[in-house]
């Protein structure tokens, strides 16, 4: 292998190698600045805690050693890492201290950067409630002492003389995912599920799982978590159409690394209806889109069939054999115009008409 070659290779390795760890990378905590030189230069920083962290290195958790800053001219922003006492003997734009959650107290982290064609740097930040900072120069805030609370910004108006900032980060109670409350009710023949959390740390989201006395668990859905937060967050999922009998529900909690945890198991009764029923359609008036619902208190042909005001069919919702149950179906209007319309339910001995009105 000639010598142009193997630097082909090494540069290919080195990028499938960095490319492994940043897909794998995800701290316990991780939060992000933005940093600019007002002119087209900027960087974002990430930063935080993490139970595997050091004060040097941390490959798996995305940190690298950067080499020496570029000449000036040309922008640059890093953390310099504690190791050797911040002295910059270590650069890398992540940078996360070792803690065990819940966590609270303070860490520093250390800024350095230089413009490129501007004239100033930026220093942009959005934090969680849950962690403040105050932003000083490296002489223990004589000069620079800014309070980073919330979501701000600080102009160093001075970068050639004021090159490194450090960052004094309070961290309040950090906790995993906390779930205050899990429920679900019956409506017709759906489930509603709730669920409250008090806080929330690297939540990707929920799985909702559901098992009946015929089946095991198996998933039904997923709900978006709202990542790291200590503010009260609520979350639903419907689960349509069931039969009468019962049924339990859990809840996956998924992190951004993909671990995963399940919280708690909630178990419910749907019993059979006792009487055909044909329910006013939700929401009406409408536009485009409203739900009809109904319950057959036996196994039964259904046909359910959508008229105008002049008897003309204009949708049909349903036309086939139901096992006895509450159902939900949803008829869109998009391509009719605004009138009174009527939908009409028939079985195997009964038949029931109702009317809704569309409005655009």
């Amino acid at each position: 292998m000639d010598i142009k070659m193997k630097s082909i290779f090494q540069i290919l390795l080195l990028f499938l190698i960095t490319f492994t760890f940043q897909l794998f990378a995800q701290a316990d905590i991780s939060t992000s600045i933005l940093i600019d030189d007002g002119a087209g230069g900027s960087k974002n920083l990430h930063f935080g805690l993490d139970s595997t962290a050091t004060d040097g290195i941390d490959i798996l958790l995305g940190e690298s050693d950067l080499p020496p800053f570029p000449p000036p001219g040309a922008f640059e922003a890093r953390f310099f890492l504690p190791d050797n006492n911040f002295t910059g003997t270590l650069g890398s734009y992540d940078d996360y201290r070792n803690a065990v959650l819940p966590f609270t107290g303070e860490k520093e982290f250390r800024l350095a950067y230089q413009p490129g064609t501007g004239t100033v740097i930026n220093i942009t930040w959005d934090f969680p409630q849950s962690i403040t900072g105050v932003l000083q120069d490296i002489i223990n805030g004589y000069l620079i002492n800014v309070n980073m609370v919330d979501s701000g910004s600080y102009t160093v108006t001075n970068p050639d003389a004021f090159n490194r900032l450090k960052m004094l980060i309070n961290y309040d109670a950090i906790i995993p995912v906390e779930l205050v409350s899990f429920s679900a009710s019956v409506n017709g023949g759906n489930v509603d599920i709730t669920w409250q959390t008090a806080s929330e740390l690297n939540n990707s989201g929920f799985e909702i799982e559901k098992k009946s006395v015929s089946t095991d668990w198996q998933k039904i859905g997923f709900v978006n978590g709202n990542g790291t937060t200590t503010e009260t967050k609520s979350y639903s999922y419907r689960d349509e159409n069931l039969s009468s009998g019962k049924y339990q529900y859990r809840l996956k909690q998924i992190d951004f690394d993909g671990s995963s945890s399940y919280l708690k198991v909630i178990q419910l009764d749907i019993n059979a209806p006792i009487d055909f029923v044909l329910n006013q359609n939700f929401p009406n008036p409408f536009n485009p889109s409203t739900n009809i619902s109904f319950t057959i208190p036996k196994a039964t042909h259904v046909k359910i069939t959508i008229y105008n005001k002049i008897g003309e069919r204009v949708g049909e919702l349903v036309n086939k054999n139901l096992e006895a149950g509450s159902y939900s179906y949803s008829w869109n209007a998009s391509k009719q115009s605004s009138d009174i319309y009527f939908y009409e339910l028939q079985t195997d001995g009964y038949r029931s008409i109702r009317k809704m009105t569309l409005i655009k």
